[in-house]
């Protein structure tokens, strides 16, 4: 069944780049299937979409047929995605594109299909998830972009300098991983319920953290964990959050065994006396 998979995968890319090699030549782009692709793909008229969207389409296409499509069936056997992935998306000029707008200080100028920091806009991100989204593999999809996507933003626009220095270039250029710890096992949408706590030590300089956390996308390799806790009393007026590194001890983490999106890494972690 694994060899059938793998090449399937090499059949779909022999074929994908075919028909793009024939499109190419009649000024056409995807497989020209009706509602198989965005209309705008079939030269259907948009005002929303220029040349630095189709620039930025080709690159990603090209990039997931070659660098994503032909792996993720051993991804996901293998329930995780290769560290240097993260850093090939991100030299490739598009793993800066998914939390909302292209943060340059951050993740650089460069951008896939040589669309300048300035063009982007959230067009270009939706090309990015719908291009993606042609490896077939939610897991994949999320393993790559989903920590990031919900645990970056929240240290991006509210983390101190220090924060944001330490944390948003690494996860931006693909060398570490964050993710977004919210949800527990008795508080999943009841967010205003959650009961991880974040209770001051003696001596007011620290925050001792503990609690469970589940369902936590990426988390089993994650070096960044922006987490929900209880700071204060009851209610949604009592909750903070936090950034917890790996490296900090009573942090323990293990990968739930799913049904499926088995390479995004869904995660269970324990915080015991974390400071």
């Amino acid at each position: 069944l694994y060899f059938l998979k793998l090449k399937a995968a090499a059949s779909t890319t022999t074929m994908s780049l075919s028909i793009r090699k024939q499109n190419a030549k009649e000024n056409k782009f995807g497989a020209q299937v009706p509602y198989g692709d965005p209309t705008w793909y079939q030269e259907w008229n948009s005002p929303y979409f220029n040349d630095s969207h189709k620039r930025f389409r080709t690159a990603m296409r090209e990039f997931v047929d070659s660098e994503i499509i032909p792996y993720c069936a051993e991804w996901d056997e293998n329930r995780k995605i290769p560290r240097e992935v993260y850093k090939k998306c991100a030299d490739a000029g598009w793993l800066g594109g998914v939390i909302g707008f292209w943060p340059s200080q951050y993740a650089g100028t460069k951008i896939a299909g040589g669309v300048r920091p300035e063009e982007w806009d959230t067009f270009h991100e939706l090309i990015l998830v719908d291009e993606l989204a042609r490896c077939g593999s939610a897991g994949v999809c999320w393993g790559l972009c989903v920590g990031l996507t919900i645990g970056l933003p929240p240290v991006l626009h509210f983390g101190s300098k220090y924060l944001q220095d330490k944390v948003c270039k690494p996860c931006l250029m693909g060398e570490k991983v964050i993710c977004l710890a919210v949800t527990e096992p008795y508080a999943g949408s009841d967010v205003a319920n959650l009961r991880t706590t974040a209770v001051k030590s003696e001596d007011g300089k620290h925050y001792i953290v503990n609690g469970e956390k589940k369902w936590i996308t990426n988390g089993v390799f994650a070096d960044f964990f922006t987490v929900a806790v209880r700071t204060g009393g009851s209610g949604m007026g009592g909750l903070s959050f936090l950034l917890l590194e790996r490296s900090m001890p009573g942090i323990t983490t293990r990968q739930m065994q799913c049904q499926g999106v088995w390479s995004s890494g869904t995660t269970y972690i324990t915080f015991e006396d974390v400071k």
